[in-house]
């Protein structure tokens, strides 16, 4: 059975990709069923498929091999690579060149990340990180970011501390202010703080909490799009799992016209993942 053991795909589209395959065998990528490129196995099954011209377009992929061996009948691969391929910047709108969101999918189980899209663009002040700011339908917030393994990170809301936590060993923190935020504008400020108490990283981000109706079907929380923000990420911070970024495009279609692009600003509805 052909298989993917490595996936890199640029942001202008080209790619190079790698896996196993029977010795001496013809390998041969498909991109959404149409022939991309090929390339054959060595005498120790190992192969290599650079796609350069033409390259991989903007937009989402799905990348599968078939395996041809004269005289026996092809054999497709039951992994899939799948690729989102980012829009490059215009004139008219400039902006960080991002990196392509890439998984290798297995026929069952989770999905391995092995290209996560890039942090360009994400609020940052060293290796401080915001990565979302979301409230529910009361004003109660929840902020989640990265930071340097165990330290110290405290929030503010219009000049006032309102949360601190410590960030995991994996880099990731999440802090729940105690009290709801009333609607209007807000300025959000996120500090690290150093063993001594004083901040050595800090980040500003203005936010607007909106009056929005309850969501049908029950409580939601709403989800206020920070710059950088999309709905992979979102999935895999409130979820767990960016796969649940489907449940946020269906909740949301009103608008969302692209799941590619979403903007700052736009408030989500977060639905309950059972």
């Amino acid at each position: 059975m052909p298989s993917f053991d490595v996936a890199r795909i640029g942001p202008d589209g080209r790619a190079v990709v790698a896996g196993r395959a029977a010795p001496g065998a013809k390998v041969v990528l498909l991109d959404g069923g149409k022939e991309i490129a090929s390339s054959v196995a060595d005498a120790r099954g190992e192969w290599v498929i650079i796609v350069q011209e033409p390259s991989l377009t903007p937009g989402q992929h799905e990348l599968r091999v078939i395996q041809h061996i004269e005289g026996r009948a092809p054999v497709t691969s039951d992994q899939v690579v799948v690729a989102v391929v980012p829009q490059p910047p215009s004139a008219s709108a400039p902006a960080a060149k991002e990196e392509t969101l890439v998984m290798i999918s297995p026929p069952t189980g989770p999905a391995r990340l092995v290209q996560p899209p890039s942090p360009a663009g994400v609020p940052r002040s060293g290796d401080l990180v915001i990565s979302t700011v979301d409230y529910d339908d009361r004003g109660h917030a929840t902020i989640s970011g990265q930071a340097a393994p165990g330290t110290t990170v405290r929030a503010y809301v219009d000049d006032k501390i309102v949360a601190e936590g410590v960030a995991g060993a994996d880099g990731r923190w999440r802090l729940t202010p105690a009290n709801p935020i009333e609607q209007g504008k807000h300025t959000l400020r996120i500090d690290r703080i150093a063993p001594d108490g004083k901040p050595v990283a800090r980040l500003e981000l203005p936010f607007e909490r909106v009056a929005v109706p309850p969501a049908a079907g029950g409580d939601r929380k709403r989800l206020y799009v920070v710059r950088g923000d999309n709905l992979w990420n979102i999935a895999r911070a409130h979820y767990g799992d960016g796969w649940h970024h489907t449940k946020i495009f269906n909740a949301n279609k009103e608008q969302i016209r692209d799941p590619d692009l979403i903007y700052p600003g736009q408030v989500f509805s977060l639905p309950k993942v059972d």
